[in-house]
């Protein structure tokens, strides 16, 4: 008989405190970046740093303790803190992309990538990007630490425990609006805070309507993307600042740093400047209008040249390169629109677009009529590192033909004749112009740049007589420069403060760049003749990358515009007005005088001492259980450890676990619970000691698009009764001991704007066996997993799963029912469900319950089908509870599995639909949630179920 519609809420989330806290911990403290475990680490020390480095990189090292000591003395007054312990700097050379990060969890920790700004990617804008960068993340050292009142004097109790630093709960917006607001200085032209990329961007968000503070709260997709947190941020403090005065962001920052219950955002903005944020930020969107739209009459009163938007995506879509072919001018172009990869796009002279092939993020272009297509784009050399290198177009196969392995070449462009290119390299900021023969092993080095010089993009003049290129020179800045490549010296075409980036050559040997003028970014034509510039276009957002293939033809660039990046096409290449001529203004250098320290070996024992703990109470009837729990990690991140200990005074028995990584290479850890069993009355029947060890070796090997990992895992798994009740039958040890070895693949990718994981498959082959440590399960058990995401519209997704499980003699049964995975805290936190490998016997089958007996057995097999579809992207919440809505989709589902021990069994089916929505939690965090209605065909065991879950079905 057919079971009455059930209602569950099934919120799998662990309840105690310290485990919770422990992944927490994990989570804000880490970073997508890893720190190379192989390489030969030093370290040097002053009064208030200690500085890690990889060896070969002292100099560096030592530059960067003397900037970060200048910034610890400047921002300390600033912020009236002074960090207890030293602060620990590591310099990183595992990218070629610009960036960093700061943490105060366990201690101050600060990783600095040893990689300049190359373009104009929001963080060209300095006079020394080195220290430009260590002042923004230096910041975020002295702020988050910062405690006052009671999480201060609680610190000096439980040490640096995660919820005692008040500033860590606070929108992104404020910790990186402050951040970027102390990295700039107007007087100096340095920072994000007075760039003419940033004006660009607000005077655009000014023309489309200005965001919300609900909506910038969270960690929005929609364009600013990431950057919405830096553009905002940085201007509301300016607004502040012109408004209320400096010392009122200082005064915020204090309220603020004395907040032990985290969140009251409102009160403290109360407190400090007077009102609540709602009528603040209406206030801060008047002044940002004040402030930009006299720009934006002033330029429209000018008359605005612009190209049309070309390409159909506008989001990152940039990049691109125009080539003479047989039926006329054709371009290729990088296509990123939110919604799928990055991809390499052709149309042709009748504009007819074709998608080639997937590319990683940030590729670049340069075409050769003959000899085709390169690009450079960024690839993992190792688990840690992660490269530019060249590639070739292949036409003929359509596949990408990768020339250089962790060659780290930044730009590349041919040669005129086709046979010869000339590349930017980078290594640790040291730059070279290296010439290249065609499959790009090294011909000759052109030039070798000393200390600070960077170079950007570069093209080849027609008669292969010079190199026009960007180039950053202290005191300079960017210009545009003429390298000859016969005598080897430089000239330059521009001069000043003003940045002039992106050049490349028309076919007429002139020179197209990019100049900032005005607070724009607007086209400029060098005449090589006359040694004239004259502006081509007047836009209110900005122009950047541009290519010209015929005389007179479409100039084609990537331009901004409130939607974020796209191609524009301008058929009009004649000049809008003459670029007055460039002046010597020079950047304000500030010197940071250097003295040697002497190095020793990195080592993590001396910092991985546990700087904090935190009780925990458990009290029940059968239970009163004491615990502790502290974490650790060492300065660079390779060593992690967990630990809990426990002691039940009613039960008189201990517990705890114990867990440590080291990378991404070995896991181990071990766990003592107790379980207590009641008998069919309620009653004590029995106290179980549940002890488990485990150690897993992962043998990981990255791609951007794709990743692999083999996994060994070792599991000691033993439960007994420990106390029993007078009448109760003891029950003997029980060992659950297996051997297993994992595969994993993944080619699926979640993009910026997806709903779900889509074109690609995740793929998990498992075999276990129980034989070979004597457990009391016997046999072999082989899973596969089978997962593919297919896409049928822009945001929709077909996704199909297929479970096979085998196992032979008597292993632990596979068992299906329930409508989810057993997602924990991990699943919330990163977003994607964290499901084990090993020891997994559990499959969804949203239409029947959990536990019956025809739905387990020593082998199953499980088909899902669904079709994901968007609903409404909304990006909107509340300032406190800290909540919002990011997105609604839906799903609507098809099951059918079978569990049975020998013979083929009963398959049993159902199918559902389910409303799904991504939470902003917590101002920076998403959390996946479920609502949905399943129902099982068959009459005996099929129920009709009302659920909520947490995370993804898979």
């Amino acid at each position: 008989m057919r079971n009455k519609v059930m209602w569950r809420a099934r919120i799998r989330i662990s309840l105690d405190i310290t485990r919770c806290v422990l992944l927490f911990t994990f989570f804000v403290c880490n970073n997508a970046f890893a720190i190379d475990p192989t390489l030969d680490w030093k370290t040097i020390e002053s009064e208030h740093l200690l500085v890690h480095y990889a060896e070969g990189n002292k100099k560096f090292a030592e530059r960067a303790l003397a900037i970060a000591e200048a910034a610890h003395k400047r921002l300390t007054e600033e912020f009236s803190w002074h960090p207890k312990e030293k602060t620990h700097v590591i310099l990183s050379d595992e990218t070629d992309q610009p960036n960093g990060y700061a943490t105060p969890i366990f201690f101050n920790r600060t990783v600095i990538f040893m990689a300049p700004p190359t373009n104009v990617n929001t963080l060209e804008d300095f006079d020394d990007w080195f220290s430009t960068l260590i002042f923004h993340e230096y910041t975020h050292i002295v702020h988050l630490d910062k405690g006052a009142g009671s999480p201060e004097a609680l610190r000096k109790v439980f040490g640096r425990f995660v919820f005692l630093f008040p500033n860590l709960f606070q929108p992104a917006w404020v910790t990186e609006g402050l951040a970027t607001y102390e990295e700039t200085d107007a007087e100096r032209g340095i920072g994000r805070g007075q760039s003419a990329m940033f004006a660009t961007m607000m005077r655009e968000e000014v023309i489309n309507g200005l965001q919300s503070i609900d909506h910038v709260n969270l960690p929005v997709s929609t364009w600013p993307a990431g950057t919405t947190r830096y553009l905002y941020g940085v201007y509301f403090m300016l607004f502040l600042a012109d408004r209320y005065g400096e010392d009122k962001i200082q005064q915020w920052v204090e309220g603020y740093s004395n907040n032990l219950l985290p969140f009251f955002f409102n009160t403290n903005a109360k407190q400090t400047l007077g009102k609540n944020f709602k009528p603040l930020w209406k206030e801060y969107q008047q002044w940002l209008r004040d402030k930009f739209q006299p720009q934006i009459d002033a330029i429209t009163a000018k008359g605005i040249k612009a190209g049309k938007q070309y390409s159909k995506d506008a989001y990152r879509t940039s990049s691109v390169a125009a080539v003479s072919e047989e039926k006329g001018d054709a371009i290729y172009y990088v296509r990123n629109g939110g919604y799928k990869r990055s991809a390499l796009m052709h149309v042709d002279a009748s504009g007819k677009r074709e998608e080639l092939v997937n590319l990683n993020n940030g590729a670049s272009l340069s075409v050769h009529p003959q000899a085709g297509l390169l690009l450079t784009q960024v690839e993992y050399c190792n688990n840690y590192t992660i490269y530019s290198d060249i590639y070739i177009y292949d036409k003929d196969d359509n596949e990408l033909k990768r020339l250089t392995q962790c060659g780290r070449y930044l730009y590349v462009a041919w040669l005129p004749d086709g046979e010869q290119m000339v590349a930017v390299h980078n290594a640790a900021s040291h730059f070279e112009l290296q010439l290249l023969d065609s499959d790009a092993d090294l011909n000759e080095i052109l030039w070798k740049a000393e200390d600070g010089e960077i170079i950007g993009q570069l093209d080849v003049s027609p008669d292969a007589k010079n190199v026009v290129a960007s180039v950053w020179r202290k005191g300079d800045g960017w210009n545009i420069e003429l390298f000859n490549i016969k005598s080897k010296q430089w000239q330059k075409i521009s001069s000043g403060t003003s940045i002039a980036v992106n050049p490349s050559y028309d076919a007429a040997g002139d020179i197209i760049f990019s100049l900032e003028k005005d607070g724009v970014y607007n086209l400029q034509r060098y005449n090589s003749t006359t040694k004239q510039v004259e502006q081509l276009t007047n836009l209110l957002g900005g122009a950047f990358e541009s290519s010209q293939a015929s005389i007179g033809g479409a100039i084609f660039y990537s331009g901004y515009s409130a939607q974020g990046y796209a191609i524009y096409k301008m058929q009009d290449d004649s000049a809008f007005a003459e670029t007055p001529k460039f002046n010597n203004d020079k950047l304000q250098i500030v010197d940071y005088p250097i003295t040697e320290h002497p190095s020793r070996d990195y080592s993590a024992l001396s910092s991985m001492t546990p700087r904090w703990w935190f009780p925990a109470f458990r009290f029940s009837n059968q239970r009163a259980q004491w615990e502790i729990a502290t974490a650790g990690s060492d300065a660079l991140g390779i060593h992690n450890y967990f630990v809990t200990a426990s002691y039940d005074t009613k039960l008189d028995e201990p517990a705890g676990f114990a867990g440590y990584a080291y990378a991404d290479r070995l896991f181990l850890s071990v766990e003592r619970v107790n379980d207590i069993f009641l008998d069919i009355n309620g009653d004590f029947d029995r106290v179980s000691k549940h002890s488990v060890a485990s150690a897993v070796v992962a043998f990981p090997n990255n791609y951007v698009q794709k990743q692999t990992n083999i996994l060994l895992n070792v599991t000691y798994d033993n439960a007994g009764d420990k106390v029993s009740a007078t009448a109760t039958t003891p029950i003997k040890d029980f060992d659950e001991n297996s051997l297993g070895l994992g595969f994993l693949y993944n080619s699926a990718n979640i993009n910026p704007l997806s709903i779900s994981l889509v074109d690609g498959m995740r793929l998990r082959l498992v075999a276990e066996d129980s034989d070979t440590l004597n457990a009391d399960y016997t046999g072999q058990a082989y899973t596969l997993d089978w997962r593919q995401y297919i896409r049928t519209g822009k945001e929709s997704v077909f996704a199909f799963r297929f479970v096979q499980g085998w196992g032979t003699q008597q292993p632990k049964p596979f068992k299906l029912g329930g409508d989810g995975p057993n997602n924990d805290i991990a699943s919330i936190l990163y977003g994607v469900t964290q499901e084990r490998v090993f020891n997994v016997r559990k499959y969804a089958l949203r239409g029947y319950s959990e536990g019956a007996p025809q739905l387990r057995g020593r082998r199953t097999q499980l088909f899902t089908g669904e079709w994901r579809f968007p609903l409404q992207r909304v990006e909107d919440g509340v300032m406190a509870p800290p909540i919002g809505i990011m997105q609604w989709s839906g799903s609507i589902f098809a099951e059918a599995g079978r569990a049975y021990q020998d013979s083929a069994g009963k398959y049993y089916s159902d199918a559902g639909l389910e409303l799904i929505a991504d939470l902003g939690v917590f101002y920076n965090l998403i959390m996946r949630g479920r609502l949905g209605y399943a129902h099982g065909f068959d009459s005996d065991i099929g129920d009709d179920r009302v659920y909520v879950e947490i995370g993804s079905s898979f």
